[in-house]
């Protein structure tokens, strides 16, 4: 029996289910209206994030091999939404920049989040904000406890 204001676990865990699968239908479409594949939209907005990223660091966030990186970034490259650079740290690597279309498929991206957190955000009173962190810093905390 659940108290009064307070929701049964199996309440939260379909709401945040359902949050999980509409996110990802989002971004679905998004990366459909792009012409590209999600993981490459993700990948786009972690270089917009960092201003420049290594294809190491975008396989590691998307848990991608090397080889399956390379192969996105030449389509991303040839779509011109990416450009190489050279890696003044790394002879034999590169950085990873946005070009002016890959920086228009972020700025989409973020537009229709942002439009859609602030409206959310307001319909709650403004809690979003201290909701979503709290939210992040326990996914961390359990992904740290569930390491073998």
């Amino acid at each position: 029996m659940t108290r009064p204001g307070m929701s049964d676990t199996a309440d939260l865990m379909a709401a945040f289910d359902a949050v999980v699968r509409a996110n990802a239908s989002l971004v679905s479409q998004l990366s459909a209206r792009a012409g590209v594949h999600e993981n490459a939209l993700r990948a786009l907005v972690l270089i917009s994030d960092t201003g420049y990223s290594t294809p190491t660091e975008v396989a590691g966030y998307l848990g991608l091999t090397s080889g399956a990186v390379t192969n996105m970034i030449d389509r991303m490259t040839a779509a011109d939404l990416v450009e190489r650079a050279p890696n003044p740290n790394d002879r034999r690597g590169s950085l990873l920049r946005l070009r002016p279309e890959g920086e228009t498929v972020v700025a989409d991206y973020r537009r229709r989040y942002g439009d859609m957190l602030r409206a959310v955000d307001t319909a709650h009173g403004g809690d979003l904000l201290a909701v979503l962190s709290d939210l992040a810093t326990s996914l961390y905390e359990q992904a740290g406890e569930a390491l073998p």
